[in-house]
């Protein structure tokens, strides 16, 4: 049996949490597309961090894992809701104490919403103390359309939804992702991004190219540490040991956690 939160509207997020011991933050882990709460990487850091202290809390978005929804209905907008009905029940007490701030542990497309949460509420109703980006998806929505083409395109705007097939999965999105996203232009996310930022991202990503995230250090407003992993590709499991390390040392020298 996993913990719900009610949406309100028919639809739960199954979700877990750990909470911190005294003067730790809450990390609060963000799963990527056609990944769930307990993948290898969430797993992993949810031991490796509790056992130091932290907080731990990660959830399933709609459509993944043991929530509810479809996730051809995904959209930027109905991610950033998740996010927001997680932290309100964490700030809430409902799941305890509430912790003092959080650190969104982003992965993927769960490093996408992680960016934008970070931008649209930064204090309310837990602050954010940092940010950490694992291959985060940045302009996931424009690398498709330009993958498919003016034919694609048409062709999705006018079935509403298209087929695509990545490495590990097919999965069909509505065009109703492409409309939310021109709501969330990139050049927001570089202007107004204020909290500590680390950006961990593999150099042998075929997925989400690692000139992203390069992009993105660069022309950030608060200059965000970029760590490149040699031979990592976007999921970066092999590499959950030196993921952990940078997390900690991030935390101890560059989030606002005090």
């Amino acid at each position: 049996m996993h913990p719900t939160i009610e949406l309100g509207n028919g639809e739960h997020l199954a979700c877990e949490w750990v909470l911190p011991r005294d003067g730790q933050p809450l990390a609060l882990y963000l799963h990527g597309l056609g990944s769930h709460r307990n993948g290898e990487k969430a797993g992993y850091l949810a031991r490796e961090l509790t056992a130091r202290g932290f907080g731990f809390a990660r959830f399933d978005f709609r459509g993944h894992g043991d929530s509810t929804g479809r996730l051809e209905e995904l959209t930027l907008s109905r991610l950033l809701a998740d996010v927001a009905a997680v932290v309100e029940h964490l700030a809430s007490g409902r799941a305890g104490r509430p912790p003092r701030s959080l650190l969104l542990i982003g992965s993927s497309l769960g490093g996408l919403a992680a960016a934008w949460r970070s931008v649209l509420a930064p204090e309310l109703p837990l602050p954010i103390a940092g940010q950490v980006l694992i291959a985060p998806a940045f302009r996931m929505v424009e690398r498709y359309l330009a993958k498919i083409g003016a034919a694609g395109c048409d062709r999705w705007e006018h079935e509403g939804a298209f087929r695509f097939r990545g490495p590990w999965f097919e999965f069909a999105l509505s065009w109703a992702a492409v409309v939310d996203a021109r709501g969330y232009p990139h050049e927001q996310l570089l202007r107004k991004t204020r909290v500590p930022t680390l950006l961990l991202h593999g150099d042998a990503d075929d997925t989400t190219p690692l000139a992203e995230s390069e992009a993105f250090a660069a022309g950030c407003s608060n200059a965000p540490r970029l760590i490149v992993l040699a031979g990592g590709d976007h999921r970066l499991t092999s590499f959950r040991e030196q993921l952990r390390d940078e997390i900690v040392r991030f935390v101890e020298r560059d989030a606002q956690c005090a």
